[in-house]
Protein backbone atom coordinates (compact mmCIF):
# COMPACT_ATOMS: atom_id res chain seq x y z
CA UNK A 1 0.00 0.00 0.00
CA UNK A 2 2.96 2.61 0.57
CA UNK A 3 3.74 2.89 -2.82
CA UNK A 4 0.12 2.90 -4.25
CA UNK A 5 -2.39 5.49 -5.17
CA UNK A 6 -4.38 4.71 -2.10
CA UNK A 7 -1.28 4.66 0.00
CA UNK A 8 0.25 8.40 -1.15
CA UNK A 9 -3.61 9.33 -0.33
CA UNK A 10 -3.59 8.24 2.85
CA UNK A 11 -0.18 9.89 3.92
CA UNK A 12 -1.87 12.99 2.33
CA UNK A 13 -4.62 13.18 5.52
CA UNK A 14 -1.81 14.10 8.49
CA UNK A 15 0.50 16.33 9.06
CA UNK A 16 3.72 15.19 8.02
CA UNK A 17 6.51 14.33 11.20
CA UNK A 18 10.25 13.92 11.07
CA UNK A 19 10.06 10.62 10.24
CA UNK A 20 6.95 10.75 7.32
CA UNK A 21 8.79 13.27 5.08
CA UNK A 22 11.11 11.28 3.57
CA UNK A 23 8.89 8.61 2.43
CA UNK A 24 5.85 10.46 1.67
CA UNK A 25 8.57 12.72 -0.91
CA UNK A 26 9.71 9.47 -2.45
CA UNK A 27 5.85 8.59 -3.46
CA UNK A 28 5.13 12.18 -4.31
CA UNK A 29 8.11 12.96 -6.69
CA UNK A 30 7.62 10.11 -8.62
CA UNK A 31 10.67 9.24 -11.60
CA UNK A 32 7.93 8.99 -14.36
CA UNK A 33 4.47 10.31 -14.18
CA UNK A 34 2.27 7.76 -12.49
CA UNK A 35 0.14 7.29 -15.93
CA UNK A 36 1.34 7.88 -19.23
CA UNK A 37 0.28 11.82 -20.11
CA UNK A 38 -1.68 11.97 -23.22
CA UNK A 39 -0.51 14.45 -25.91
CA UNK A 40 -3.08 17.35 -24.40
CA UNK A 41 -3.18 17.12 -20.72
CA UNK A 42 -6.15 14.98 -19.41
CA UNK A 43 -7.89 16.56 -16.08
CA UNK A 44 -7.79 14.76 -12.81
CA UNK A 45 -10.91 13.98 -10.85
CA UNK A 46 -11.49 17.43 -8.63
CA UNK A 47 -9.57 16.15 -5.06
CA UNK A 48 -11.83 15.36 -2.42
CA UNK A 49 -11.51 17.87 0.83
CA UNK A 50 -10.25 15.07 3.09
CA UNK A 51 -7.33 14.83 1.20
CA UNK A 52 -4.06 16.68 2.31
CA UNK A 53 -2.10 18.30 -0.35
CA UNK A 54 1.63 16.78 0.13
CA UNK A 55 3.54 18.63 -1.86
CA UNK A 56 3.53 22.55 -3.37
CA UNK A 57 5.71 23.66 -6.02
CA UNK A 58 5.49 27.38 -6.54
CA UNK A 59 6.74 29.27 -9.61
CA UNK A 60 7.44 33.03 -9.36
CA UNK A 61 7.10 34.72 -12.90
CA UNK A 62 7.44 38.13 -14.48
CA UNK A 63 6.84 38.20 -18.04
CA UNK A 64 7.65 34.63 -18.52
CA UNK A 65 4.72 33.78 -21.04
CA UNK A 66 7.59 32.35 -23.40
CA UNK A 67 9.24 30.03 -20.74
CA UNK A 68 6.79 29.33 -18.50
CA UNK A 69 4.99 26.52 -20.35
CA UNK A 70 8.02 24.50 -20.91
CA UNK A 71 9.01 24.95 -17.21
CA UNK A 72 5.53 23.54 -16.71
CA UNK A 73 5.31 20.55 -19.06
CA UNK A 74 8.93 19.22 -17.61
CA UNK A 75 7.72 19.28 -13.77
CA UNK A 76 4.17 18.59 -14.21
CA UNK A 77 5.53 15.10 -16.13
CA UNK A 78 7.52 14.06 -13.55
CA UNK A 79 4.78 15.24 -10.19
CA UNK A 80 2.01 12.51 -9.19
CA UNK A 81 -1.40 12.36 -10.88
CA UNK A 82 -2.98 11.77 -7.86
CA UNK A 83 -6.08 13.95 -7.80
CA UNK A 84 -5.16 16.71 -5.03
CA UNK A 85 -1.64 15.18 -3.83
CA UNK A 86 0.13 17.70 -5.60
CA UNK A 87 -0.20 21.60 -7.11
CA UNK A 88 1.91 23.81 -9.24
CA UNK A 89 0.95 27.86 -7.71
CA UNK A 90 1.92 29.86 -10.55
CA UNK A 91 2.26 33.79 -9.15
CA UNK A 92 1.93 36.01 -11.83
CA UNK A 93 3.91 39.49 -10.47
CA UNK A 94 2.23 42.15 -12.34
CA UNK A 95 3.78 40.81 -16.12
CA UNK A 96 2.95 42.96 -18.91
CA UNK A 97 2.53 39.91 -20.93
CA UNK A 98 0.43 36.86 -21.87
CA UNK A 99 2.12 35.30 -18.91
CA UNK A 100 -0.94 34.88 -16.65
CA UNK A 101 -3.02 33.98 -19.66
CA UNK A 102 -0.81 31.25 -20.23
CA UNK A 103 -0.72 30.05 -16.93
CA UNK A 104 -4.56 29.87 -16.54
CA UNK A 105 -4.98 27.89 -19.94
CA UNK A 106 -3.05 25.48 -18.69
CA UNK A 107 -4.87 25.38 -15.38
CA UNK A 108 -8.08 24.98 -16.99
CA UNK A 109 -6.57 21.87 -18.66
CA UNK A 110 -4.79 20.50 -15.50
CA UNK A 111 -5.78 20.74 -11.65
CA UNK A 112 -2.87 20.33 -10.42
CA UNK A 113 -2.01 23.66 -11.44
CA UNK A 114 -2.98 26.85 -9.68
CA UNK A 115 -2.68 30.71 -10.19
CA UNK A 116 -2.57 34.01 -8.66
CA UNK A 117 -1.63 37.50 -9.43
CA UNK A 118 -1.36 41.08 -8.68
CA UNK A 119 -0.44 44.05 -10.04
CA UNK A 120 1.55 46.09 -10.08
CA UNK A 121 4.63 44.09 -10.31
CA UNK A 122 6.14 44.21 -6.70
CA UNK A 123 9.18 41.93 -6.94
CA UNK A 124 10.39 38.56 -6.78
CA UNK A 125 10.56 38.30 -3.11
CA UNK A 126 6.95 39.19 -2.75
CA UNK A 127 5.69 37.01 -5.70
CA UNK A 128 7.28 34.42 -3.84
CA UNK A 129 6.36 35.23 -0.45
CA UNK A 130 2.67 34.94 -2.15
CA UNK A 131 2.82 31.55 -2.72
CA UNK A 132 4.50 30.31 0.22
CA UNK A 133 1.72 31.64 2.13
CA UNK A 134 -1.09 30.43 -0.19
CA UNK A 135 0.69 27.32 -0.66
CA UNK A 136 -1.48 24.37 0.50
CA UNK A 137 1.23 21.65 1.21
CA UNK A 138 3.03 19.87 3.78
CA UNK A 139 6.01 20.64 1.70
CA UNK A 140 6.45 23.72 -0.23
CA UNK A 141 9.45 24.35 -2.69
CA UNK A 142 9.71 27.69 -4.83
CA UNK A 143 11.86 27.40 -8.20
CA UNK A 144 12.64 29.34 -10.89
CA UNK A 145 9.99 29.96 -13.78
CA UNK A 146 12.27 30.26 -16.36
CA UNK A 147 13.57 26.53 -16.42
CA UNK A 148 16.66 27.20 -14.70
CA UNK A 149 16.29 24.21 -12.24
CA UNK A 150 15.15 20.55 -13.61
CA UNK A 151 12.79 18.13 -11.91
CA UNK A 152 15.81 16.34 -10.50
CA UNK A 153 16.76 19.02 -8.68
CA UNK A 154 13.12 19.67 -7.50
CA UNK A 155 13.33 15.83 -6.48
CA UNK A 156 16.62 16.14 -4.28
CA UNK A 157 16.00 19.19 -2.37
CA UNK A 158 11.94 17.57 -1.59
CA UNK A 159 13.95 14.57 -0.70
CA UNK A 160 16.42 16.33 1.58
CA UNK A 161 13.35 18.40 3.78
CA UNK A 162 13.60 14.59 5.22
CA UNK A 163 16.82 15.79 7.15
CA UNK A 164 15.83 19.25 8.35
CA UNK A 165 12.71 21.79 7.70
CA UNK A 166 14.61 24.45 5.12
CA UNK A 167 16.56 22.73 2.02
CA UNK A 168 18.34 25.25 -0.51
CA UNK A 169 19.96 24.53 -3.78
CA UNK A 170 23.51 25.31 -3.62
CA UNK A 171 24.50 25.91 -7.45
CA UNK A 172 28.28 24.09 -8.54
CA UNK A 173 30.20 26.59 -9.67
CA UNK A 174 30.53 25.43 -13.22
CA UNK A 175 26.83 26.00 -13.90
CA UNK A 176 26.77 29.63 -12.51
CA UNK A 177 26.91 31.31 -16.03
CA UNK A 178 29.29 34.21 -16.85
CA UNK A 179 32.44 34.82 -14.94
CA UNK A 180 31.69 38.36 -14.46
CA UNK A 181 28.12 36.82 -13.02
CA UNK A 182 30.38 34.49 -10.76
CA UNK A 183 32.91 37.00 -9.33
CA UNK A 184 29.52 38.91 -8.43
CA UNK A 185 28.12 36.00 -6.98
CA UNK A 186 31.30 35.51 -4.64
CA UNK A 187 31.81 39.21 -3.69
CA UNK A 188 28.38 39.56 -2.53
CA UNK A 189 28.58 36.10 -0.35
CA UNK A 190 31.42 37.31 1.43
CA UNK A 191 29.85 40.49 1.77
CA UNK A 192 26.42 38.69 3.39
CA UNK A 193 28.85 36.70 5.75
CA UNK A 194 30.40 39.62 6.66
CA UNK A 195 27.21 41.55 7.02
CA UNK A 196 24.31 38.63 8.49
CA UNK A 197 26.73 35.74 9.76
CA UNK A 198 25.21 33.30 6.75
CA UNK A 199 27.88 30.91 6.17
CA UNK A 200 26.15 29.48 2.85
CA UNK A 201 28.46 29.82 -0.52
CA UNK A 202 25.20 30.04 -2.41
CA UNK A 203 22.57 32.28 -0.72
CA UNK A 204 20.91 33.13 -3.94
CA UNK A 205 20.00 29.85 -5.51
CA UNK A 206 16.61 29.93 -7.43
CA UNK A 207 15.21 26.41 -5.76
CA UNK A 208 14.90 26.32 -1.97
CA UNK A 209 12.41 23.96 -0.01
CA UNK A 210 10.33 23.87 3.51
CA UNK A 211 8.70 21.88 5.59
CA UNK A 212 4.67 23.65 6.05
CA UNK A 213 5.52 25.02 9.69
CA UNK A 214 8.82 26.67 8.06
CA UNK A 215 7.27 28.47 5.53
CA UNK A 216 4.67 29.89 7.66
CA UNK A 217 6.99 31.00 10.25
CA UNK A 218 9.59 32.54 7.85
CA UNK A 219 7.03 33.82 5.61
CA UNK A 220 4.69 35.52 7.73
CA UNK A 221 7.92 37.88 8.73
CA UNK A 222 10.01 38.20 5.69
CA UNK A 223 9.64 42.38 4.62
CA UNK A 224 11.73 42.03 1.41
CA UNK A 225 10.07 42.62 -1.93
CA UNK A 226 13.40 41.93 -4.03
CA UNK A 227 16.13 39.52 -5.69
CA UNK A 228 18.06 40.04 -1.63
CA UNK A 229 14.70 38.45 -0.18
CA UNK A 230 16.91 34.87 -0.15
CA UNK A 231 19.25 36.64 2.52
CA UNK A 232 16.44 37.48 4.32
CA UNK A 233 14.64 34.46 4.54
CA UNK A 234 18.00 32.47 5.45
CA UNK A 235 19.01 34.98 8.53
CA UNK A 236 15.14 34.09 9.59
CA UNK A 237 15.76 30.55 9.16
CA UNK A 238 19.07 30.85 11.46
CA UNK A 239 17.04 33.23 14.20
CA UNK A 240 14.28 30.50 14.65
CA UNK A 241 16.60 28.01 15.04
CA UNK A 242 16.07 26.13 12.00
CA UNK A 243 18.84 23.77 10.48
CA UNK A 244 19.57 24.65 6.37
CA UNK A 245 20.19 21.50 4.32
CA UNK A 246 22.34 22.58 1.77
CA UNK A 247 21.76 20.32 -1.67
CA UNK A 248 24.29 20.74 -5.18
CA UNK A 249 21.84 21.28 -8.17
CA UNK A 250 22.74 21.87 -11.72
CA UNK A 251 21.79 25.40 -12.49
CA UNK A 252 20.86 26.08 -16.21
CA UNK A 253 21.74 29.37 -17.48
CA UNK A 254 18.89 30.73 -19.55
CA UNK A 255 18.61 33.07 -22.45
CA UNK A 256 16.24 36.57 -21.07
CA UNK A 257 17.94 36.56 -17.60
CA UNK A 258 16.27 39.13 -15.38
CA UNK A 259 19.49 39.44 -13.53
CA UNK A 260 21.49 42.49 -14.05
CA UNK A 261 24.93 41.69 -12.31
CA UNK A 262 25.94 45.58 -11.37
CA UNK A 263 23.06 47.33 -10.47
CA UNK A 264 21.55 43.90 -8.63
CA UNK A 265 24.19 43.74 -6.40
CA UNK A 266 24.43 46.96 -5.23
CA UNK A 267 20.58 46.72 -4.63
CA UNK A 268 20.93 43.74 -2.92
CA UNK A 269 23.58 44.84 -0.64
CA UNK A 270 21.73 48.03 0.19
CA UNK A 271 18.47 45.49 1.50
CA UNK A 272 21.05 43.22 2.95
CA UNK A 273 22.01 46.34 5.01
CA UNK A 274 18.12 46.54 5.44
CA UNK A 275 17.67 43.12 7.14
CA UNK A 276 20.11 44.21 9.83
CA UNK A 277 18.44 47.51 10.35
CA UNK A 278 15.12 45.75 10.85
CA UNK A 279 16.51 42.99 13.28
CA UNK A 280 18.05 45.56 15.15
CA UNK A 281 14.87 47.44 15.50
CA UNK A 282 13.33 44.27 16.63
CA UNK A 283 10.73 44.68 13.35
CA UNK A 284 11.05 41.20 12.80
CA UNK A 285 9.28 40.02 16.24
CA UNK A 286 8.07 37.41 18.40
CA UNK A 287 12.14 35.58 17.03
CA UNK A 288 12.78 33.24 19.73
CA UNK A 289 16.12 34.37 22.07
CA UNK A 290 19.51 32.41 22.27
CA UNK A 291 19.46 31.71 18.71
CA UNK A 292 21.43 33.38 15.57
CA UNK A 293 23.02 31.77 12.64
CA UNK A 294 21.21 29.42 10.75
CA UNK A 295 22.51 25.83 11.09
CA UNK A 296 24.30 24.29 7.52
CA UNK A 297 24.36 20.80 6.47
CA UNK A 298 24.97 19.51 2.98
CA UNK A 299 23.22 16.75 2.10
Amino acid sequence: MPGSPEGIALAAHYRLGDAEVAVVANQIMQRGPVQPPAPDPVPAEPSSPEVRTALTVVLPCYNEAERLPGTLRAHLRQLSWVAGEVEVLVVDDGSTDATRAVAEAVAAMDPRVRVLGHRPNRGKGFAVRAGMLAGRGDLIVFADADGSYGPGDLRRVVEALAEAPVAIGARTEAATGPLVRQAASRGFNLAIRGLLGLPFPDTQSGLKGFRRAAARAIFSRTRLDGFAFDVEVLFLAGQLGLDVAQVGVQARECEGSKVRVAADAQRMLRDAWAVRRLATSGAYGGLPAGHGQPRAASN
